[in-house]
């Protein structure tokens, strides 16, 4: 027989080797900024930057993270247009389109969202309880401060027939430790939330938004270079 395997939803797991040396220095920027913004109202339990970091950060090991960042895109994209790209190596062009960082703690959650103007999203971990330290409201370690992902079939999955024979879809859901250092890279229309998050230390993350481009196909590129 033939089969096709169609509209794969592909995640990205990618780990940063610099992680132990330069997380504790993006967490001391982030509640730096998070203390002198002039619009934040000294609620601890959730702060969100603006999405414009990419320039507002202007150190060596942001520019790593970036490089990082953007060829851990680059990887995802090509892993996941496999058979449509072309088999020769192509110039690519990442461009990141919103870059901003959360602080959270004290139950503190992202509920279910998708995102927009951009083909994959991502979310980095810079500091949260380690794991066998972690507890959430409820006095589990389950689940506290994971980001979970739904299949892109989980509205239809709830009056849907099941049985055996489709047992590969009821498995709706994938969850994901906060692990600092780790960066998960994933299309942008994934519907995906942070669970609620309580911590002697605070959950801290990056998250940006990312459009790719063969090199000289757009005149409105700032990102980086990639191929």
């Amino acid at each position: 027989m033939e089969a096709l395997e169609l509209w794969p939803s592909l995640i990205g797991v990618h780990q940063y080797d610099e992680a132990d040396a330069i997380n504790p220095l993006f967490q001391r920027i982030f509640i730096a900024m998070r203390a002198t913004d002039p619009d934040h109202s000294g609620n601890e339990t959730f702060y969100a930057s603006r999405d414009d970091l990419l320039h507002r950060v202007k150190i060596p090991e942001w520019n790593s993270f970036l490089e990082f960042s953007a060829s851990a895109v680059r990887d995802t994209a090509k892993k996941a247009n496999q058979g449509v790209w072309p088999s020769e190596s192509v110039d690519l062009q990442i461009e990141i389109n919103g870059i901003w960082f959360q602080i959270s703690n004290h139950g503190a959650h992202h509920d279910i969202h998708t995102h927009g103007n951009c083909s994959w999203s991502a979310v980095y971990i810079v500091d949260v309880d380690p794991i066998d330290h972690q507890t959430n409201n409820f006095g589990s370690k389950a689940m506290n401060g994971i980001t979970r992902f739904y299949s892109p079939l989980f509205e239809r999955l709830g009056g849907a027939y099941m049985d055996y024979g489709n047992a590969y879809l009821q498995n709706a859901t994938v969850d994901f430790d906060p692990i600092p250092g780790r960066l998960l890279v994933f299309p942008s229309w994934l519907p995906h939330k942070a669970m609620p998050y309580t911590g002697q230390r605070d959950r801290i993350i990056i998250s940006f938004n990312a459009s790719v481009h063969l090199r000289g196909m757009t005149d409105a590129i700032a990102g980086f270079a990639a191929s």
